[in-house]
């Protein structure tokens, strides 16, 4: 058995492609290793390989392993080829999924995909790395999820269903939802394909302002508008990415970014407010202009900063300031912006939190101007 071990220090962002360069002395290093990891590639014979895989099949030390993978792997190419099985760490006679690849490293033939857990995640074909033929996803408690049939490219939606168990797309017609790393699609499917006008908006963004939109007519893409402008060369909106399983993460070798036994970053997304930015920068003037338009301001040349947050519930509250200035405007204006009107709350791994903010206010000669922005977020105080 040949193993090749790759010590990283703490903070990293490493290429395949470097050590894949390296592979002769079986051993790649960061300049200063802190806190080193070993990340193993165990190879049996010329090409068999064990790979040490997380959760979300990002390659990660032995020990901590959830998944393993036995393949075949070209390393100078970086793909896998031939008949391959993800089997659980813990229980090896668990296949978590079992699939094939041709000598390219595409996806070929049957397949089938489960949780952790052992139930059924999906089940259907590949065809030079596309979908093929007629496919069934599942959620994590075995509820149906999406039901297709696809030729290629062609992809024809037959059924599917919400978290809660609600049925969205029946014998093709209904509204559709397709999530593309950070952005999503929602449009109307008819006879399995989309039809009419279809918008993709940031997942993050509580504005619900769209950031492409595409047209269809009976099944056939006929333009799209983007932040480019438009275009009519090809759609960019995928009804099922042929990334959407977990196993094909491992399929770009990445090292997990959260050592053994750490803790996984959260995902932070802040407050909003709901009809954006500048939106959000009215409702503050509309509040004070009518009050300071009211105060000679002809004296003041400095800057006041109030500092409040957006609680769990998006209202905002706890406004204060420590900036030395007139205690008599300092009360009139945190007055007024007490009635500000409630902010989507930040998140964190999607549950609601609070975030500090803070109002500026610069008054030269007279007259004078305001800024907002959002603190970042203590994660230290997130359970």
């Amino acid at each position: 058995m040949k193993i090749f071990i790759v010590v990283l220090g703490a903070s990293f962002f490493l290429s395949l492609c470097s050590f894949a360069q390296n592979v002769s002395s079986g051993i790649v290093r960061t300049n200063v290793p802190i806190n080193p990891r070993r990340i193993h590639f165990n190879f049996i014979g010329k090409d068999s390989i064990n790979l040490a895989l997380n959760e979300d099949f990002d390659m990660i030390e032995d020990s901590c392993s959830q998944v393993v993978r036995y393949a075949h792997l070209k390393m100078r190419e970086r793909k896998f080829y031939g008949p391959f099985k993800d089997v659980s760490r813990l229980d090896p006679s668990l296949i978590l999924t079992e699939g094939n690849y041709t000598a390219d490293g595409l996806k070929d033939g049957p397949f089938i995909t489960r949780y952790l857990d052992g139930k059924l995640q999906a089940k259907g074909n590949f065809k030079n790395n596309k979908y093929d033929g007629h496919w069934e996803i599942f959620y994590d408690d075995g509820k149906p999820k999406l039901i297709f049939d696809a030729n290629g490219d062609d992809i024809n939606i037959a059924d599917a269903w919400d978290e809660k168990g609600n049925k969205t797309i029946a014998g093709g017609k209904g509204n559709y939802r397709v999530d593309i790393g950070s952005i999503y699609w929602k449009g109307k499917l008819l006879n399995g394909k989309p039809d009419g006008t279809w918008r993709a908006y940031k997942t993050d963004d509580a504005t619900n302002t769209d950031i492409i939109s595409e047209s269809y007519k009976n099944g056939a893409f006929q333009k799209g508008k983007g932040p480019l402008g438009d275009y009519t060369d090809a759609p960019r909106m995928v009804l099922v990415p042929t990334d959407k399983l977990p196993f094909t993460r491992a399929e770009m070798l990445r090292i997990s970014q959260v050592p053994c036994n750490g803790v996984k970053r959260k995902h932070i997304v802040n407050a909003q407010y709901q009809n954006g930015f500048a939106a959000f920068s009215e409702e503050i003037k509309q509040l004070v202009t009518p009050y300071l338009s009211k105060v000679d301001l002809a004296s003041y040349d400095n800057t006041m900063v109030i500092e409040g947050t957006v609680t769990e519930s998006g209202h905002i509250g706890r406004l204060e300031t420590h900036t030395p200035f007139n205690e008599s405007i300092s009360r009139g204006l945190i007055q007024q912006l007490n009635r500000l009107p409630p902010l989507e709350p930040a998140t964190a791994d999607g549950k609601p939190i609070a975030q500090k903010l803070t109002i500026t206010f610069t008054f030269t000669r007279g007259m004078y101007s305001f800024s907002y922005r959002l603190l970042p977020v203590d994660l230290t105080a997130i359970k």
